[in-house]
């Protein structure tokens, strides 16, 4: 198994290759059977290629990644990130997500969990700022 460290940079890593638009190198941080859910709560990708499109989706969508400070858990298996996420797909959109991945024994995501809901996600609005209450745009917040 990955030690915390290796488990800590693996979604640095994603953030940065994607960031880059690396589809192929993104792809290398997964095993070939990884299920994705992003959000949770919608049907899930299962396999690579299905993840594939996906990711060519969001580079093509001009992405962008700000990962914070990764936590792992004792039992070697999952890495959490909270995670600022910017797309122009055509109109600028900022989620604040918070995503667990379980790694397999080669340090590579299995699992993928991206945690966000309306109310973590701002549309229309560049950079991501909007007044008042951080990604929420004022009024919405319930």
């Amino acid at each position: 198994m990955p030690d915390e460290a290796a488990r800590k940079r693996m979604p640095v890593e994603y953030a940065r290759r994607l960031n880059e638009g690396d589809v192929d190198g993104v792809l290398d941080l997964f095993t070939d059977d990884v299920v994705f859910e992003d959000p949770v709560g919608q049907p899930p990708l299962v396999g690579r290629e299905a993840l594939r499109r996906h990711i060519e989706l969001a580079v093509s969508a001009r992405v962008y990644e700000t990962p914070a400070r990764p936590v792992t858990s004792m039992d070697d298996r999952f890495v959490v990130t909270q995670t600022t996420v910017e797309l122009q797909a055509p109109t600028p959109m900022t989620f604040n997500i918070i995503g667990v991945v379980e790694v397999d024994e080669d340090g590579r995501g299995r699992h993928v969990r991206a945690f966000w809901g309306m109310t973590d996600m701002a549309i229309g609005v560049p950079g991501g700022t909007t007044a008042g209450t951080g990604l929420i745009p004022e009024g919405t917040a319930s």
